[in-house]
């Protein structure tokens, strides 16, 4: 068998067995078989990239959403010119509300039990989305139920943008972005839940110290024009009796009748020493 290295006017190289001249391999074809196969290896991983990042995104913006809501629920929300409601530490939410750390009247130990509830709640709900997260990652669309330890269940709908399984899901690709996703998933809600512990341990000791003020100035004030009405009158109407004393009548016998005893006693001493100095 005899080979052949023909090259023709066309600029294509092609390999020849035989007389009969038939090509086996088309270089100019294979070149642009492999230069496609190599363009369409660096938009796979970009596309997978890419989803990855939406993914990201969309766990981003569900825990900033709890975050607001739970703000609003302790330190309140108000309308702005703008329509939008807005919570008074940052954020928006979906309407406006009276915040915990609001409330009038109570002491700040009264308000730790609702505070403490929502944190809990908080706890629970971003739980729920990484739970959500890792269950979306294999399949498309649904509803599923999820119920974090501790935290009731609640039916949620599958995050679209976090469906990375395509149609192999034995891809390992794959496997390996549900680990890393999961992993910046956990990250994220243990940073931002420490986060808000250390806000509320701030918020609740100047609530503290801010409503035992305002009641110590309350019970100052109070007594202050209490002061006047239950201690000074009085003591101001004792005094006048007093001065008033010597005109109650006398009822008794001895009112009418003197006791002169004393001054007889008295007048009979004189005489007999003005006798005794005479003599």
């Amino acid at each position: 068998m005899k080979l052949s290295l023909k090259l023709k006017a066309i600029g294509r190289w092609q390999l020849a067995v035989g007389k009969n001249k038939k090509p086996i391999v088309n270089c100019q074809s294979s070149i642009i078989i492999l230069s496609a196969f190599l363009f369409l290896i660096p938009v796979a991983v970009h596309a997978q990239q890419t989803t990855s990042q939406t993914c990201r995104n969309r766990i981003v913006n569900e825990l900033s959403q709890t975050h607001d809501e739970f703000r609003s629920h302790i330190f309140g929300s108000r309308k702005d010119r703008d329509g939008k409601f807005k919570v008074l530490t940052g954020g928006e939410v979906s309407e406006e509300r009276l915040g915990i750390l609001e409330t009038k009247g109570r002491l700040t130990s009264e308000l730790v039990a609702p505070i403490v509830e929502s944190y809990r709640v908080l706890r629970c709900q971003d739980v729920a989305i990484c739970e959500t997260m890792a269950q979306s990652i294999g399949m498309k669309g649904g509803l599923l139920d999820v119920r974090p330890l501790g935290c009731a269940q609640v039916t949620v709908s599958r995050y679209d943008e976090c469906y990375l399984a395509g149609d192999d899901t034995s891809d390992a690709g794959m496997n390996d972005d549900a680990v890393t996703l999961a992993g910046y998933c956990n990250q994220m809600i243990e940073d931002s839940l420490r986060l808000e512990r250390r806000v509320l341990q701030l918020a609740v000791a100047y609530d503290s110290g801010y409503r035992a003020t305002m009641q110590f100035a309350g019970m100052i004030d109070r007594l202050t024009r209490e002061l006047p009405r239950y201690v000074m009158e009085p003591v101001r109407d004792m005094i006048n009796l007093l001065g008033r004393l010597h005109q109650i009548p006398c009822f008794i016998g001895q009112c009418d009748f003197p006791d002169n005893s004393g001054l007889s006693s008295t007048s009979k001493s004189s005489s007999s020493s003005s006798v005794d100095i005479s003599i």
